[in-house]
Formats: C-alpha cells, structure tokens, sequence
C-alpha cells in the first residue's frame, strides 16, 4: 500500500467537493451538497472512481487476476458475500480485471465480459495474481512499436495509423454512437469515429521455440490514442503485462487509457496457438 499517497479531485459542478485518498480504497469526504443532490448519484460517482482506481492507484494488490478453483469454476456473486446471489461463473484460465479489493470481506469485485453487466464479485482464494508465472519485460519501444522479452523469448507489438472508412462503421442503438466496425463491436472510443488514432496490427511472438504472428484480421478492432497519455511518455501498447508458464502465455493490456474509451484486451495462448482473443470496457 501507498499510505501517504493523496489525491484530491474538485468537481465544483453543483458545489460538490472530492478527496479521494488511496488507502486500499476509494473513500469520499468532505461533500457539500447543494440543491438537490441526490444519494444514489453519490453511489454512481462512487462506482466510477472505483474503476478509475485500477489505473491511477499504487496498490499492491495485481489489477489482474486469473481464475483458479479446484472445481474449474468459480462462483461469481452480485455482492461481496457468499451467501449473496450467484449471477455466473468463469472457468479456470479466464482472466479478470480487479476494480476493487475488498480484503474486509475477502472478496474483489472485477470484471470480465463473460458476466452480466460484465462485472461480479469473486472470493479472492478463487483469484491468482499469476503468482507463479514468470512476466515478462519491455525491452524497447517506439511511438508505433514495443518489445517485450523474457530470456530468449520475445514478442513485438506493432502498431499503425487508424485505416478508416465511414462505411465500415454501424451506430448501435443511439444515432450518434458508433458500436461495429465491418460488423463487429470496436474498441477505443467513446462512440466516435476513430479518425486520430492508432490501430493494433500485428504481435509477432517466438515463446519456447515455437514462433506464433496474429495478425491484423485479428486485431484490427482495437484502437487507441496516437499522443501517449501516461505519465511516463510510453504509448499504452508499450506497457502491456505478458505472463508465462509452461506451454502458456498471456498478453493483457489496458489501452485507451482514461475515460470512456478505456478498455481491457486479453490474449490467451497455449502450444502456440491463439486460444482466445477478448476485450471489455473498464469504464462501465
């Protein structure tokens, strides 16, 4: 934990003031309420500073965590209790962003696609932090490009100016949000056209001899900002977490960095092969 670590966040919108300090977790203080500013409003800022967390806090907790059970699968519940409804199940292997630690109850509450809502609350001896596996580290990286090794294995990320044509783009159900990119859901924005970005297009990776190219069929619905937006100057592709162990490999990488755009992309890798490639939003 960082116990002297603090932020503080002023919305003055409506006179409402927040100081958010990282303790383990989010805590909200000092609210001057005008007019009529509602409770469940509060709840809804609460839940979203929560997932902001995942990025902006120095917890010591992992922001990712891979299902573990002796049973295959884990129960995945709608509050922090075992007792509490159980809305899904992951199986072992599925990988989940950590939004909140809740040690006091020995539960984190996380998302995955796979769930209703796409979040859940699982028992934290059912989540594995890849204790275990060996990560893996950048190497080098450039505005379009990062390398990442272990030892003699080696992946490359490579990157390109966003190829856009409108006609490729459908709105969902709001007129003014685009939802699929040639018919299936993109990733990147917040509705918009993705016209100053830049698009995944490939990741050449040679793990235990065996050499594997996912191409850009494959991730062309991927897009991020082309201006770094992290504090260190890196491009959101050049710090990504890759996990190894055996005959697997995990490539997981938050992109898009902050707001709505922001997401999760999870690649999954045994024997050499792709086994699934899957994103979620992680501003929910």
């Amino acid at each position: 934990m960082c116990g002297k670590c603090l932020e503080s966040i002023d919305d003055w919108q409506d006179g409402l003031s927040i100081e958010l300090v990282k303790t383990g977790s989010f805590q909200l203080h000092n609210l001057n309420l005008k007019n009529s500013f509602k409770l469940e409003n509060i709840m809804k800022m609460k839940k979203i500073l929560l997932i902001t967390s995942v990025l902006i806090s120095p917890f010591s907790f992992a922001n990712y965590a891979l299902i573990q059970d002796a049973d295959g699968d884990v129960n995945v519940r709608d509050e922090a209790s075992a007792q509490s409804k159980i809305i899904g199940k992951l199986n072992n292997g599925e990988v989940v962003s950590i939004i909140e630690d809740l040690s006091e109850h020995h539960f984190n509450y996380v998302i995955n696609d796979q769930l209703p809502d796409q979040t859940g609350y699982i028992h934290e001896s059912r989540l594995n932090p890849f204790k275990g596996f060996q990560k893996w580290t950048l190497d080098r990286s450039t505005n379009f490009q990062a390398t990442y090794r272990d030892g003699k294995n080696i992946a490359t990320v490579s990157t390109e100016k966003a190829q856009i044509n409108p006609k490729d783009f459908k709105f969902g159900p709001s007129p003014k949000a685009y939802q699929r990119y040639k018919n299936k859901p993109f990733f990147g924005t917040d509705g918009t056209l993705p016209t100053e970005s830049l698009q995944l297009k490939n990741i050449e990776i040679q793990y235990n001899g065996q050499k594997l190219s996912i191409p850009a069929q494959d991730l062309q619905y991927y897009f991020l900002p082309a201006t770094p937006l992290s504090q260190g100057g890196l491009q959101d592709f050049a710090e990504a977490e890759i996990y190894s162990k055996g005959n697997e490999l995990y490539f997981i990488n938050t992109l898009a960095g902050g707001g709505a755009m922001q997401y999760t992309l999870v690649i999954h890798i045994k024997n050499g092969k792709v086994l699934k490639i899957q994103a979620w939003n992680e501003s929910i």
